[in-house]
């Protein structure tokens, strides 16, 4: 009974040690296959960091070659994920094309001989950083243009500055009638202007041209002067059958010598400031006036300034100048004609005697003649002329202190 016991124990004991390795066997072989938790981590993954790990697309790749080989049948619970892993598979390689679209137009865009695409041209225009830009567009400055006085009588000058930097030549324009102004040095042209007694009253428009050495055209630049009319008296003047007949030759010859011939511009002005009167005496005809002889109305104004004096008195020059011209017409009789430069010439009419000669040089104050009254005239005086490039004006404007037809050159001129 014993014996049989212990065989009965022995016995079971065998048959446990046979089931329990059985089940081992069994457990193994289920731990070497793949639970659907790490199929679902593998497809959320996504490409690996790392440059040499197989993407999702190869691995992809290599799960269909061993299907292939070994065809598993996937069962329903398995659906789900193989359609997640499809998903997200198409979803790299949407993004790996749209990264590659964008990259190929970025590529266009830096072309240089490329056009903005549409899309492009929609978006806002990118500012490019001030230290960028090499191209600086600079403003040319425009030309300087001074007039002195900035107004003026019918019948009176003033002086015109123009500075600019580029020009070789400038002319100004006033109506019908142009200015060529002096250059004085580098940038700086001058000149005088004037306007005779019978221009329109108001703002006088001036275009000033600006022309290169080579006579090109280069700009222009507009400027105003404000024109006051100026009285004008009349003068009526008795002959009595003073003096001889005059010819039409000898009329011609008189206005010819007076407005004509001297008119060129033989260099920069000569004199500085004021000028002084040529002679103290009555005021018995002033610039401009409109005159009768012997109840007969003339048609032009008076083209000087008179002074009566005594028969013989001293004329002096009243202002720096050269003499151009002596002699005799048959309406203003003994003469002299003064260059002062910049185009301005002075006359001196109905003299008894010349102190001059052609060529020489006076000075503020210096002896040109005596008071007389040969030619068209009614009594001793002095006939005093300032024309200005064949444009008579008044000669009193020259004697103002307040407005000096004068220019001061930049190397002379005080700076202080």
């Amino acid at each position: 009974m014993s014996r049989n016991w212990w065989l009965l124990v022995l016995l079971l004991a065998i048959t446990s040690a046979a089931i329990g390795a059985a089940v081992a066997l069994f457990v193994d072989q289920a731990g070497d296959q793949p639970t659907p938790q790490s199929a679902v981590r593998a497809v959320a993954a996504g490409p690996a960091d790392d440059a040499g790990s197989q993407s999702i697309a190869e691995q992809r790749d290599t799960s269909a070659a061993q299907s292939s080989e070994h065809p598993v049948q996937v069962s329903e619970q398995a659906k789900p994920i193989e359609r997640a892993q499809a998903a997200a598979n198409e979803g790299t390689q949407a993004g790996q094309e749209q990264a590659g679209s964008e990259q190929e137009q970025e590529s266009v865009r830096n072309r240089p001989d490329s056009a903005p695409s549409a899309d492009a041209a929609e978006q806002p225009p990118v500012e490019e950083p001030a230290q960028e830009r090499t191209e600086v567009q600079q403003a040319q400055p425009e030309p300087s243009v001074t007039l002195w006085p900035e107004f003026i009588r019918q019948g009176e000058s003033f002086s015109m500055t123009v500075e600019d930097a580029d020009a070789f030549s400038v002319v100004a324009t006033i109506g019908t009638r142009s200015w060529n102004l002096q250059r004085l040095d580098d940038t700086v042209w001058w000149g005088i202007v004037a306007l005779p007694r019978d221009a329109a009253d108001g703002v006088a428009q001036i275009v000033v041209d600006l022309y290169s050495e080579s006579g090109v055209w280069l700009r222009s630049v507009a400027a105003t002067v404000l024109v006051l009319i100026s009285p004008a008296p009349l003068e009526e003047i008795v002959l009595g059958g003073v003096g001889t007949p005059v010819s039409a030759e000898e009329v011609q010859r008189d206005h010819d010598v007076r407005f004509v011939e001297h008119v060129a511009v033989s260099g920069p002005p000569r004199w500085s400031g004021a000028w002084m009167l040529p002679v103290e005496g009555e005021v018995t005809g002033v610039f401009g006036s409109r005159r009768s002889y012997d109840g007969v109305m003339s048609d032009q104004w008076h083209h000087g300034h008179d002074i009566a004096a005594h028969h013989g008195d001293p004329i002096v020059a009243p202002a720096p100048a050269t003499v151009v011209w002596t002699g005799d017409l048959a309406i203003h009789g003994i003469g002299v004609i003064l260059d002062h430069g910049a185009g301005v010439y002075s006359g001196y009419w109905h003299m008894s005697l010349i102190a001059v000669r052609v060529g020489e040089e006076v000075e503020t104050g210096d002896w040109l003649g005596n008071i007389g009254t040969t030619g068209l005239s009614t009594g001793p005086h002095l006939h005093w002329e300032v024309i200005v490039r064949g444009v008579d004006v008044d000669p009193v404007q020259w004697t103002g202190e307040d407005r000096p037809l004068t220019y001061a050159a930049p190397s002379t001129a005080d700076t202080s």
